[in-house]
């Protein structure tokens, strides 16, 4: 262990929001799970941190992480527009997005964003590629279609009544198991390489060293190999 009980303080005591977003963050038997909230959980206990995780749709999260000073957001990519609003710890889990579309459908023919402007494209609203899509061109009413979170247009686009939806090779297998339906059932056609990596925001009122504490926790769990062994270990399962 890195941190010895000498260094806590009653104050140690931090808030994390999070957004349902498997298989990085989810409620399950209710407590929040996923593969960041388990890297999180494992390194506040590290930096010997309480830490309460709190489920909340995308937006509210972001307003109650930079409205409470003892608190914090995940899974959160950093980009230029959200490096000012946090402190950052991390990186933690991510992986390259895309848009994807059906295998089985292949009249879905985009290789370029000009050319997804033909299709409809699921988004989340708030979601920092609604903000990118937007900045593109695209439409609401047009070419993009609104959701209240990440994984909720899944069951219309297996349908085939929302052309592209926006993933990873991490998320777009857990999704699809949900609803028993391998991974391959739906295939990348465009990245998406305009956000950073997942991070961990937190609110500029939390103390400094709380932040170094967490960031040399995570440091830790990487080095030896537990932060691998949870990433992993959500291969494949069904959230």
């Amino acid at each position: 262990m890195l941190f010895g009980s000498a260094h806590a303080t009653a104050d140690d005591r931090l808030t994390f929001y999070t957004e349902h977003f498997p298989p990085y963050n989810f409620e399950q038997n209710g407590a929040i799970r996923g593969i960041n909230a388990d890297i999180l959980t494992q390194a506040c206990v590290i930096a010997n941190i309480k830490c309460d995780m709190q489920l909340y749709p995308w937006l509210r999260a972001m307003e109650l992480a930079q409205k409470n000073p003892a608190s914090g957001i995940f899974t959160i990519s950093r980009t230029k527009s959200r490096v000012p609003l946090f402190q950052w710890v991390g990186p933690i889990a991510s992986s390259t997005a895309y848009l994807y579309r059906l295998a089985t459908r292949p009249e879905v023919a985009a290789k370029t964003l000009e050319q997804a402007k033909q299709f409809s494209i699921a988004v989340a609203h708030g979601d920092v590629y609604e903000e990118f899509l937007l900045s593109q061109g695209f439409e609401y009413g047009k070419n993009l279609i609104e959701f209240r979170s990440k994984s909720e247009p899944i069951p219309l686009f297996i349908q085939g009544k929302v052309d592209l939806v926006i993933g990873s090779d991490i998320v777009i297998p857990s999704w699809l198991a949900s609803h028993q339906l391998p991974a391959e059932t739906a295939v990348p056609v465009i990245e998406l390489n305009t956000t950073g990596n997942n991070f961990l925001a937190l609110n500029h009122a939390v103390p400094i060293e709380l932040a170094n504490r967490l960031q040399q926790a995570i440091d830790q769990l990487k080095q030896n190999g537990k932060y691998q062994q949870i990433v992993e270990s959500y291969q494949g399962k069904n959230q």
